[in-house]
């Protein structure tokens, strides 16, 4: 077996799983609690973010088999619609998409370890961790596969440990269980579809698995056992962590921070032990990064090689080294320079503060990142139709393609109404309210990555 086909089913679904267990699952819940404070609520946007994320994973599946290339979105969208769109979803993909996230969970991780050893600097531990991630890529893809492996695994068990722990430890949560009929109203207002905004972004990565597909074992079938069966799985443990969060601290002191696994493990076990907890979650939090440096350097190795402006990223070999190091480059620039990354997070002058949420630099960036990726995702699976009328898919695959391209919509239209207020009474539209909304600031990235492509396509031939 050559050595471009030795990874499985087994680190593909973990690499799935590792994508998605990030930053989101460990913040979303603190935005969360300025809008609801009923379990029922905040439980079904995590139930409803998992279906909108498995009906994603299907089309991408049914996609994936017909079109079995490396490159993700930009491979699908060059093929299925326009080369322009391609390279729009590659560079956002290599950039927003991987290296932002790439630092943001590195400083996470280096948060929770600050947590537990103050002597070492939260910056200088994300770039020791980015570097080891890369590292460990850059040896061999069954290298790589087994670190992932490792690194997935180690994260599952420290949070079947806290989850374990939160049923048999008395907690300290005051949150209401009890349903109640406003509860169920809720999830038919337009906070909701803004709330889920957050769980869109806890849930990215779910199509991780697409971006190596030509290094797994049996690409059909693994790509389609890693994206369903690694979303499914999540789905379980976003539900059953958030219930536990709920049940180990109580609201106002999940509302304080952003680092609420941290407040939940501290209420849990007490400071004594919490302080060891941050070491572990920083260690369950590597994974994360391998991850997110394991996927984003297929997308620039396949762009390379198809647009002769790009080739220095052509190289064949496995792993890609090159895209690798730009990767991992720019997620330590990222690192040390976020507050550059900030510029997106100015208040819209005459935008409506969204009482729902903490307004900081994470949620701005979050959402700049998130409309992105999800108008990408939204536009492999609207490709889904045009394999249909091709007939390489069948009329099947198009129901769950049509409710995530009909929820993806709902989300990206409601966080830009957020976003610069035009639901507002006495709303008057202003340049500067547009171009200080985040939303609208990643929808203005991804129209100027698709038409950088046409430059780039005319020097290149």
């Amino acid at each position: 077996m050559s050595e471009t086909r030795r990874a499985g089913s087994s680190a593909a679904t973990a690499l799935v799983v590792a994508n998605m267990i990030g930053t989101g699952v460990f913040v979303s819940l603190h935005f969360q609690l300025f809008t609801y404070s009923a379990a029922t609520p905040i439980l079904m946007l995590w139930i409803v973010g998992g279906l909108a994320a498995l009906c994603g994973a299907l089309s991408y599946a049914e996609v994936a088999k017909a079109m079995p290339r490396s490159g993700g979105e930009y491979r699908f969208l060059s093929e299925l619609f326009h080369p322009a769109l391609g390279f729009m979803a590659g560079l956002l993909s290599a950039v927003v998409g991987f290296a932002a996230p790439t630092a943001l969970v590195a400083l996470a991780l280096g948060i929770y370890l600050n947590r537990s050893i103050p002597a070492i600097p939260v910056e200088a531990a994300a770039v020791a961790v980015i570097l080891l991630g890369a590292f460990s890529h850059a040896m061999s893809v069954r290298t790589s596969g087994r670190v992932q492996l490792v690194a997935t695994t180690l994260k599952l068990a420290l949070i079947a440990i806290f989850l374990i722990a939160s049923l048999f430890l008395p907690g300290h949560g005051d949150v209401r269980w009890a349903s109640q009929s406003e509860d169920w109203k809720a999830m038919f207002q337009p906070a909701f579809a803004a709330s889920l905004f957050w769980v869109f972004y806890a849930y990215t990565g779910w199509n991780a698995a697409v971006y190596g597909l030509e290094e797994w074992d049996q690409p059909k079938r693994d790509v389609k056992r890693a994206l369903v069966g690694g979303t499914v799985i999540v789905i379980a443990i976003y539900v059953a962590l958030n219930a536990a969060f709920l049940r180990a601290a109580s609201m106002e002191s999940l509302k304080e921070t952003e680092a609420i696994a941290d407040v939940a493990a501290g209420a849990l076990f007490g400071p004594g032990v919490a302080h060891w907890t941050s070491a572990l979650l920083a260690a369950g939090l590597f994974s994360s990064v391998s991850a997110l440096l394991w996927a984003g350097p297929r997308v620039l190795g396949s762009m390379g090689r198809d647009m002769p402006a790009l080739g220095w990223f052509a190289a064949q070999d496995r792993p890609p080294i090159r895209s690798l190091v730009l990767q991992a480059g720019l997620a330590v620039f990222f690192v040390f320079y976020g507050k550059i990354l900030a510029l997106f997070s100015k208040p819209a002058a005459g935008a409506v503060a969204d009482p729902s949420q903490s307004k900081g630099d994470l949620e701005k960036l979050m959402k700049y990142t998130t409309v992105g990726l999800t108008l990408c995702s939204a536009l492999t699976v609207a490709g889904l139709f045009i394999l249909w009328r091709r007939g390489k898919v069948g009329a099947l695959s198009l129901l769950p393609a049509t409710l995530f391209l009909i929820m993806s919509a709902f989300v990206i239209y409601q966080s830009l109404a957020m976003d610069v207020g035009w639901q507002s009474p006495g709303w008057q539209p202003g340049l500067r309210v547009w171009l200080t909304a985040p939303t609208f600031s990643g929808l203005v990235t991804a129209l100027v990555c698709a038409l950088l492509w046409f430059p780039l396509n005319r020097k290149s031939r």
